[in-house]
């Protein structure tokens, strides 16, 4: 009877660390992806990118006001909505790759 007890007791204790470490895996996991998506908000690209906001304001305006060069908008938008994400990008594999934000 004391050896049933003695074995459940183990159980319950392997099981309850398994779970233990199961949240922490996943809390990290979930605290990853919300930096991830922080990332790429609109907010924070204008605070970390001032003068390429700048630009991809001007692009727009441009696209916005020359209906008639529809191409040549479309060819200046994606440059720009490119170079952003690559960017963008670029600064997230460096920031995880030495924990913490370019200087």
């Amino acid at each position: 009877m004391d050896d049933n007890i003695d074995r459940i007791k183990d159980e319950l204790e392997e099981a309850r660390q398994s779970l233990h470490q199961t949240v922490t895996e996943i809390n990290r996991k979930v605290e990853h992806e919300v930096e991830t998506v922080t990332q790429f908000e609109p907010r924070h690209l204008v605070e970390r990118h001032p003068l390429l906001s700048v630009c991809i304001v001007g692009a727009l305006g441009f696209a916005w006001g020359k209906r008639s060069n529809g191409p040549v908008a479309a060819l200046v938008l994606g440059g720009m909505a490119a170079a952003v994400l690559g960017k963008a990008l670029r600064e997230t594999r460096r920031e995880a790759r030495n924990d913490g934000p370019p200087e």
